[in-house]
């Protein structure tokens, strides 16, 4: 046979060689399962490791690679001081009902015999900021506006204020999609500014148990948040974009520059960017947006927001009419202080959504309320309102069972004692999350046992906001029967009622920056009067000087100094050689600044301090200088120094 191949010609040679090896590939191929392309596409990158029998993946590699979710005490002994239940700005309130009423489109006052001169007058949005505001009117009769502002006088002095909302229907508009063929749903979401996942289940018990066991609500105990405030958290849900950059140092990875810069998101009107209620309306749904707070998601401080919404009901008049100056009279504007009438501000949302739910009994609606007062600034906020929120589920209960229902938190508790506690640390970075599904739906389809898988899983803001743009682009064409994955083109997160890649979820996958990583790690606490405590205290220190000076803002801002260090812990295991740590400290008087960071030291001894550097106690007005909200947590104003050594003199003297 060698001598034989001896005559065989090279060429003819190489040519049998090839076709071989091919043949040996193409067995290879037919043999071994190739997997699919959604394996390699998105956000989530796969890490391959073991797959156990009970269908876990047991990763090897890198700490990082994988993820031990915390474990959940909501009465943990840490955070028990720091609880007050009965905590209720309107112990004594006045319980007398309101002088003047809005039914129907009509207004009137309630005791005009009683010797009370009362007048209207309507606010209309102009931009933002600013309303357009009518005359006043003394005769009771039909008005144009949804927004209308009551004052009575007796005795020529002023002595009742009230805004009054409604709902004055839109015509109906032609869809840009073809919906002939789509089950659509209607779509609610209620968010509680600052409330988080343990908090909720201590503050709302009545309201979540009824959307568990009446409405068959999916609750998620692991949502990580994404950003540091309401706005870094809303602008991912509304539009789908980032405002923080993704810190990959640690894994010695380029950085995930942010999708829209500080500068951008303050600007630039947001109306050619295509928001979460642009895509309702495209497919027909009548939209309603309601905050209450008269700066909201997108404009504080000094942000221009929309100039033209894409919300058909949009309340900002309302809140500009409450808190800007030259628009509603005074007592007005005081109506809903503690102390006056036991309407509240969340009350006002609820009124309003509850109108949009009425005045559309036959076309779809998707609506967002969004209610910072209750609980913004005190982790105690939300207790006296969980008869609010449950009347409001239960008064609704037939509207709300034909619709998408959830109930959700931005991110948790950012301030006060509580974040001096391990379970405050863990909430601040955990907020809440309830979805009910229509109850059609709950036994024609595999939602139900889908959403509780995947809330054993890490998630987050996107896959959320992918979860509502599925029920409205893609499910509706199936009759929500399919449970498949599904990457949405742009976006960075998975839909809940369907199936999540298997890879691993954790927050070098995921687009969670690394200082709100809820995984849980071996740590141990370190000395804090060493001098490696010192130097990160030092690093700390010179990177907030570092974000003011990126800023221009050293001739407004005070220079920061560190005064104690409060905390260092370290994490027990090394990560390529580094060691990661995070550090709290105080910063010296004047501002008396709590922050805290990650800091990687490497094999070298360098230290790197790892993302952004969280605020952890107020700040108040103490940064009115400036209008930046990205430096804001960093600065103290130098032209408030001197009024601040005087108080501290004056309250030495005492």
């Amino acid at each position: 046979m060698s001598n034989y191949l001896s005559f065989i010609p090279c060429t003819r040679l190489l040519i049998i060689t090839c076709f071989i090896t091919y043949l040996g590939l193409l067995a290879f191929t037919l043999l071994v399962p190739a997997p699919t392309s959604i394996q390699y596409v998105g956000v989530y990158q796969p890490i391959f490791g073991k797959l156990e029998e009970n269908g876990s993946l047991v990763v090897k590699g890198d700490l990082w690679d994988r993820c031990d979710l915390p474990d959940y005490e909501i009465w943990n002994d840490d955070i028990l001081k720091y609880l007050n239940m009965d905590e209720t700005p309107i112990t004594k309130c006045n319980i007398a009902p309101p002088l003047t009423y809005l039914i129907n489109g009509s207004w009137n006052a309630v005791n005009a015999s009683a010797g009370y001169d009362c007048k209207t007058r309507c606010h209309w949005r102009k931009d933002d900021r600013t309303n357009f505001i009518g005359n006043w009117n003394s005769t009771p009769g039909p008005v144009d506006c949804e927004f209308l502002e009551a004052i009575c006088l007796k005795d020529n002095l002023k002595v009742y204020g009230y805004m009054h909302s409604q709902i004055i229907p839109t015509p109906p508009i032609t869809p840009k999609v073809d919906v002939s063929k789509l089950q659509q749903y209607d779509v609610t979401v209620i968010l509680l500014d600052s409330l988080a996942h343990a908090q909720a289940l201590r503050s709302l018990p009545r309201a979540i148990s009824y959307m568990t066991s009446h409405m068959s609500a999916v609750v998620f105990p692991y949502v990580n948040k994404v950003g540091e405030n309401s706005r870094s958290n809303g602008v991912p849900l509304w539009f789908g974009k980032s405002l923080e950059k993704l810190d990959k140092s640690l894994f010695d990875e380029e950085d995930v520059t942010v999708d829209w810069t500080h500068e951008y998101m303050c600007n630039e009107f947001k109306d050619n960017e295509t928001s979460i209620f642009n895509e309702f309306r495209d497919y027909g749904y009548k939209t309603l947006l309601a905050e209450d707070w008269a700066e909201g998601t997108l404009n504080f401080p000094n942000c221009k927001g929309f100039d033209n919404p894409p919300i058909d009901h949009y309340m900002r008049p309302f809140q500009n009419a409450l808190e800007r100056p030259h628009h509603g009279e005074f007592i007005t504007r005081n109506h809903l202080s503690p102390g006056n009438l036991t309407r509240e501000h969340h009350n006002t949302l609820l009124e309003y959504l509850s109108k949009f739910m009425n005045a559309y009994p036959n076309e779809k609606k998707f609506s967002w309320i969004w209610a910072s007062h209750l609980g913004h600034d005190s982790m105690n906020g939300f207790s006296h309102a969980d008869n609010d929120f449950y009347n409001f589920l239960v008064k609704h209960r037939e509207k709300l069972d034909n619709s998408f229902v959830i109930l959700m938190g931005d991110h948790g508790p950012r301030f006060g004692a509580n974040r001096k506690t391990v379970s405050g640390e863990l909430e601040v970075h955990n907020p809440f999350l309830g979805i009910s599904i229509p109850k059609a739906l709950r036994k024609t389809t595999e939602i139900l046992s889908l959403m509780k898988g995947n809330a054993k899983k890490l998630q987050t803001h996107y896959d959320t906001r992918a979860t509502i743009l599925d029920i409205l682009k893609y499910q509706s064409t199936t009759n929500f029967l399919d449970t498949e994955i599904l990457k949405i083109p742009g976006e960075k997160g998975f839909s809940f009622i369907r199936k999540q890649p298997d890879t691993p979820r954790n927050c070098k996958t995921m687009p969670i920056p690394i200082q709100y990583c809820l995984c849980k790690f071996n740590r141990t606490t370190e000395s804090i009067h060493s001098d490696l405590a010192h130097s990160m205290a030092k690093a700390l220190t010179a990177a907030v000087n570092t974000e003011l000076e990126n800023g221009k803002l050293q001739s407004r801002c005070i220079k920061m100094e560190y005064s104690i260090i409060l905390s260092l812990d370290r994490l027990d295991e090394k990560f390529r050689g580094s060691i990661l740590y995070t550090i709290v400290v105080e910063m010296k008087k004047p501002s008396n600044a709590w922050f805290k960071a990650n800091i990687k030291m490497l094999s070298t001894g360098e230290l790197k301090v790892l993302g952004i550097i969280e605020r952890v106690n107020e700040y108040g007005q103490t940064a009115h200088c400036i209008k930046s909200e990205y430096h804001r947590p960093y600065c103290f104003c130098r032209n408030q120094i001197n009024v601040f050594y005087a108080q501290d003199r004056k309250k030495k003297r005492r």
